[in-house]
């Protein structure tokens, strides 16, 4: 060293002085090997040790991160703690960087597999008897026709569709007997006069005003009449009207058509002022008649009767009536099945305002529907063993099998030991809004609502109709792995005392919102508590039913329900078949007939029917769902993957906990005696002042 040069302290090389002052025995340091903060002791040649609690704070770190790397049981890292020079550990450095740097890729793909929560399915096929489901039987009637004349609110909404049905009926005849444009020039050119002729040989004349648009020509002025137009006082003519073909013709203006008395009316109101024969027609035989001035033509015309006004007859009828038709969806309805549709609706909405015990009065009794009945081949109760369900679309409705704490099972497979039923649905009580005769049947679990009208199956009377079934079950699995709901359990479910279903949460959702967006809700479905149903006449209540109605249907509309599917379910498939029934030479007693044999079997295919369900085989499918990659796999691949790339065990992860913990110690420590000496020195300056 120069003489002139400073020596500083970082020049001193302190675990050389340290082992020094150890070997010779100097110092505080001689055999005090028993301390707290150490993670090994350096063990030289005469027994001393290095006691690294004496060493600077900095130094002492650092002596104890290369003892860890001397000493772990990780790979690569004593490689280099021990390399030699700077280029074996810049090697070293790389490696292990490439190696964390793949196994952390690795991990992480490790962690997002975990975190798919994925699942798989499995499927068994069970050889065992499987229980027996309830069975909902309907008539596709809903009430009794006899019965529902007694009800003012339905006895209007008939008396409508009737009168509906009737004018669209008309309308339709009258567009089937329009001519082609080829046959109408034809007949222009053979002139206005046979026309005429051909007309009045077969229509039923009478006077009635209408919208017309007029023409002149050679000095006659003629018409054509546009019968659902409401008519301005310029434009309203007088025609004369058949009502069997709707035929309006001819039509001249209102002031040319005069009121006279008539020698003679035909059978088809046409009349004429004077009779052709020689004898004298009497004053008191000749009838008023109105005739019009361009061509002798005159139709009888009684004067204590309103003229028919044909904008009111087709459809542009008083404006109380206006209203009803509004509120009942039929104005503008010309298409038939569109307005039954629509009837069987209003029905619905009518029969909500009433009480359940009033309509379950009004449908199909029990015993008037269930004539006889058997399962397992042995005969049915059907007072106790059949339930009613009271349902919107079908009236009363009979579940079988629908005590949930006694299990039934068919002994064997096949018609002879499942459900069979005889029915009799009395077809002379159907309401003209009933389109088929028959009855719904609808296979379901016993918690289940049977919502015959979403997935029931139709079957004819006149049949034997077979349902065989198979049954499969669902086991799904909940959250995290899926969105099933458990336990069947649901808030504000409208269906109470049934188990929760899909079908029943969308009803419940949208019942919900309806409720909410139009203060009334669907009488289609129940309502909760507090809630009442929409009325029948009421047009707002309708239309805002219908938006809220075309909103759920319409795919980019603001409303949506999410309902999830239940995490237990069983699924029935079936498969049908139907026989002509019943065979001439079966004698058996259904309903009320005191005809023939003949006459009587004839009754019996129009009103009655057999019906049979049961399972096809006496085995089932169980599909459940299992979690795919758990955490038992996870932390397997993980670890896997850890000791591919760093050689790392369970063991040396625990090291470098402890290591991180033991220099956060350190640095605690150290920051604390310093803060202790510092706070000594300030008393002490205090003191001394």
């Amino acid at each position: 060293m120069l003489k002139n040069s400073q020596y500083l302290a970082s020049d001193t090389d302190v675990l050389h002085v340290a082992n020094m002052m150890t070997r010779f025995g100097w110092g505080d340091g001689t055999n005090e090997c028993e301390k707290d903060i150490q993670c090994d002791l350096l063990e030289e040649d005469a027994g001393h040790c290095v006691d690294p609690s004496r060493l600077p704070y900095k130094e002492r770190l650092r002596w104890h991160f290369k003892q860890f790397c001397y000493k772990t049981s990780s790979h690569g890292i004593p490689m280099l703690g021990q390399a030699p020079n700077l280029l074996y550990r810049a090697i070293w450095i790389f490696l292990l960087l490439m190696c964390a740097g793949t196994f952390i890729y690795q991990a992480c793909s490790v962690v997002e597999k975990y975190q798919r929560m994925d699942k798989i399915t499995d499927i068994q096929l069970k050889f065992d008897t499987a229980p027996f489901p309830a069975i909902t039987i309907c008539n596709l009637n809903p009430y009794k026709d006899s019965l529902l004349q007694n009800v003012q609110t339905i006895k209007k909404i008939l008396n409508v569709f009737n009168d509906v049905m009737e004018k669209a009926g008309q309308n339709n005849m009258n567009r089937e007997r329009e001519e082609p444009p080829e046959a109408k020039d034809e007949e222009a050119e053979k002139g206005g006069e046979a026309k005429r002729r051909r007309k009045r040989a077969a229509a039923m004349f009478e006077p009635a005003y209408s919208d017309c648009e007029c023409a002149e020509e050679d000095g006659v002025v003629e018409c054509t009449a546009n019968t659902t137009n409401k008519p301005s006082t310029e434009k309203m003519c007088l025609c004369a009207f058949d009502r069997d073909s709707g035929d309006a013709w001819p039509c001249y203006p209102r002031d040319t058509w005069n009121e006279e008395m008539c020698d003679f009316c035909d059978d088809h109101n046409y009349c004429t002022k004077q009779a052709t024969s020689i004898t004298s027609v009497k004053s008191s035989e000749r009838k008023p008649c109105l005739c019009q001035k361009f061509d002798p033509f005159c139709v009888a015309f009684d004067s204590t009767i309103d003229i028919l006004k044909l904008w009111e007859y087709y459809g542009n009828i008083k404006i109380d009536d206006a209203k009803v038709l509004e509120a009942l969806g039929f104005k503008d309805m010309n298409d038939e099945v569109a307005i039954v549709t629509k009837a069987k609706e209003n029905i619905i909405f009518a029969m909500s305002k009433l009480s359940r015990n009033q309509r379950i009065a009004l449908s199909i009794q029990k015993h008037q529907l269930l004539h006889k009945c058997s399962f397992n081949g042995i005969a049915c109760d059907i007072d106790r063993d059949f339930l009613i369900i009271d349902d919107p679309t079908f009236g009363n409705c009979f579940m079988f099998n629908h005590n949930r704490t006694e299990i039934k099972s068919s002994l064997r497979a096949g018609p002879m030991y499942g459900l069979r039923i005889l029915v009799y649905v009395n077809a002379t009580e159907y309401l003209p809004t009933t389109e088929a005769v028959g009855i719904r049947i609808t296979i379901h679990d016993k918690d289940d609502y049977p919502f015959p009208d979403t997935f029931g199956y139709s079957a004819p009377t006149g049949y034997i109709s077979s349902f065989g079934m198979r049954m499969s079950r669902m086991s799904r699995l909940p959250a995290p792995y899926g969105d099933c709901v458990p336990n069947g359990l649901t808030t504000n479910y409208i269906y109470e005392g049934f188990r929760y279903s899909t079908e029943g949460c969308y009803r419940t959702c949208f019942q919900d919102l309806v409720v909410k967006d139009c203060g009334c809700g669907d009488p289609r479905f129940p309502v909760l508590k507090g809630a009442q149903h929409c009325e029948v006449f009421n047009p707002d209540s309708r239309k805002c039913l219908e938006r809220r109605t075309n909103d759920l249907s319409n795919v980019h509309g603001s409303f949506r329900c999410r309902c999830q599917q239940p995490c237990d379910q069983s699924v029935y498939t079936v498969s049908y078949s139907a026989a002509k029934w019943p065979s001439q030479s079966l004698n058996i007693s259904l309903g009320n007939c005191n005809l023939s044999p003949e006459e009587c079997n004839e009754h019996y295919q129009e009103n009655g029917a057999m019906i049979e369900v049961f399972y096809e085989a006496l085995n089932f499918e169980v599909f459940s769902e299992s979690e795919a990659y758990g955490v038992v796999k996870m932390l397997a691949d993980f670890g896997g993957q850890l000791g591919l790339w760093s050689g790392v065990s369970f063991l040396t992860c625990c090291e470098f906990v402890f290591l991180f913990l033991e220099t956060i110690y350190m640095v605690f420590h150290h920051h604390y005696i310093q803060y202790k000496k510092r706070k000594q020195e300030e008393e002490d300056a205090l003191n001394n002042y």
